[in-house]
């Protein structure tokens, strides 16, 4: 039996996932036992058959009407054998062992519910992947700069938590999606993610439920992962309205003012 399942959703990503499979099976993260599950969200550039043609071992789930980050990666996690899921993106690629390490923190230490490993853009540089928890401030400031990153706004550089340590391992809010590591009997007990969510703020609301169950998200920076980060809400468009709609969710859900639960001790 796999120790961790690996859970990844494509839909007409074949250019990634070629890198990403790539990264996955290579020696530089043979350290743990993995097996992986692949979600299809009605790919037509022969994901599919790549994979199969190129991966046999992976488990691929194929859908016939596209669905959302949500369901798709519910489906996956029901598929998993593992003790250990990681969400991980197709165009997310792996380096020098970066599941091991944090199967390793996971294994060593108690308190935590969520493990986030450091993100890098392509070029190297780190990417704003650990955020504090929305507010109505925020998400007016985000649609004002149209969600870029390098906006000067204080309430979105405090967001984005420029100024964390990023070598040190800590607590945060929540992570974005693009790879999160739980114990799969952890992600039932919370019931996976929200399916009224079709896209956006799963992850973060997937967070909040962990820290009220009293449990930490940790960030675990000694595990490193290069995130492509496919944005498609920075111009308006559909996404854009999909995206408001899902914090709008959140704050229906969640309240206007959310924070964490005052824990009485840290696990890092």
């Amino acid at each position: 039996m796999p120790l961790v399942s690996i859970v990844t959703v494509g839909m007409n990503h074949l250019e990634f996932i070629k890198n990403f499979f790539a990264s996955v099976f290579s020696d530089e993260n043979s350290g743990v036992d993995f097996e992986v599950i692949y979600v299809d969200n009605c790919s037509t550039d022969g994901s599919v058959d790549f994979i199969k043609g190129n991966y046999p071992a992976v488990k691929i789930i194929e859908n016939n009407k596209p669905k959302g980050f949500a369901e798709n990666n519910n489906l996956g996690a029901k598929q998993a054998s593992g003790k250990y899921l990681a969400i991980i993106n197709p165009d997310v690629v792996l380096k020098n062992n970066c599941l091991a390490k944090l199967e390793e923190y996971a294994e060593n230490h108690q308190g935590w519910g969520v493990l986030a490993p450091k993100l890098l853009n392509g070029d190297g540089s780190i990417q704003y992947s650990v955020r504090s928890f929305i507010t109505l401030k925020v998400m007016l400031s985000r649609m004002f700069t149209f969600g870029k990153d390098k906006s000067n706004s204080r309430s979105v550089s405090e967001y984005l938590q420029k100024n964390i340590d990023t070598t040190k391992v800590q607590s945060v809010d929540w992570a974005i999606g693009a790879s999160l590591f739980l114990e799969k009997d952890f992600f039932n007990e919370l019931g996976g993610f929200d399916e009224s969510y079709f896209l956006y703020m799963e992850d973060e609301d997937l967070c909040l439920r962990c820290w009220q169950k009293g449990k930490q998200v940790v960030y675990v920076p000694q595990s490193e992962m290069v995130h492509i980060h496919l944005r498609t809400s920075s111009k308006l468009s559909r996404m854009t309205f999909i995206h408001l709609k899902s914090m709008l969710t959140f704050f229906w859900k969640h309240g206007v003012k959310v924070k964490r639960p005052d824990m009485t001790s840290e696990t890092v």
